[in-house]
C-alpha cells in the first residue's frame, strides 16, 4: 500500500508540475529564434517572435552578469550548469541591454523581429511579457542563449560535423549553392 501511495504522489507530482511550469508562458506567444538555450556564433542577435492571436507583448533583453572579485563581469559561458535542462541563473544578475519594446498584435498571425547589435560574448536571457488589458503582466516567458564569438573553427565544424535526414539535405544543398 505505501508503494502505491509513493508511486501515485510522485506521478501525480510530475503531472501537476507540468501544468504548472506551462502556466507560465504564453501558448500564443512562441518565441521563434533564437531556439531556447541555444548558442549564438556572433554578436548581433535577431529575436522573433510568432503571435498567433491578438495580444500585446513586451519584450526585454538582459545580459546575465556576475560578481567576480569584486567587480561585475559577464557570466563565464565554460562554467554554466544545467539541472533537468534548465540553466542555473541562482547566482547571476540581469542587466537590462537597450530598451524595452512593446507589440500590439491586431490579428490571428503576426509577428515581431528585433536585431540587437554590438553584443559580447556571455549568456543573455529574452523575456517576453504578454500584456493584460489592464496593463499588467499575465504570462512571462524566459528564454536563455549563448552569445560566442565567430571563428573560422566554428565555420568549419558547421560542415565537418556528421548530419543525418534533413540536416544532410540542408548541409548538402548549401554545399552546392555555396561550394565547399
Amino acid at each position: 500500500m505505501k508503494k502505491l501511495l509513493t508511486v501515485l504522489v510522485v506521478v501525480l507530482s510530475l503531472f501537476c508540475g507540468t501544468f504548472i511550469s506551462n502556466a507560465a508562458s504564453d501558448p500564443a506567444v512562441i518565441l521563434v529564434n533564437p531556439a531556447a538555450n541555444s548558442t549564438v556564433y556572433s554578436n548581433n542577435l535577431l529575436i522573433s517572435i510568432k503571435l498567433t492571436q491578438p495580444k500585446k507583448i513586451k519584450v526585454r533583453v538582459f545580459e546575465e552578469t556576475q560578481i567576480v572579485n569584486g567587480t561585475r563581469s559577464a557570466v563565464n559561458i565554460n562554467a554554466i550548469t544545467v539541472t533537468n535542462g534548465k540553466i542555473n541563473s541562482a547566482n547571476f544578475t540581469p542587466v537590462l541591454v537597450g530598451q524595452p519594446d512593446e507589440y500590439t498584435s491586431t490579428g490571428n498571425l503576426s509577428f515581431f523581429t528585433k536585431q540587437i547589435n554590438g553584443l559580447k560574448p556571455g549568456l543573455y536571457q529574452i523575456q517576453i511579457d504578454t500584456i493584460d488589458t489592464s496593463g499588467n503582466p499575465a504570462y512571462t516567458t524566459k528564454s536563455f542563449v549563448v552569445i560566442q564569438e565567430k571563428t573560422e573553427e566554428t565555420d568549419a565544424e558547421i560542415f565537418e560535423t556528421p548530419q543525418s535526414g534533413t540536416m544532410q539535405f540542408l548541409q548538402n544543398l548549401l554545399k552546392t549553392i555555396f561550394g565547399d
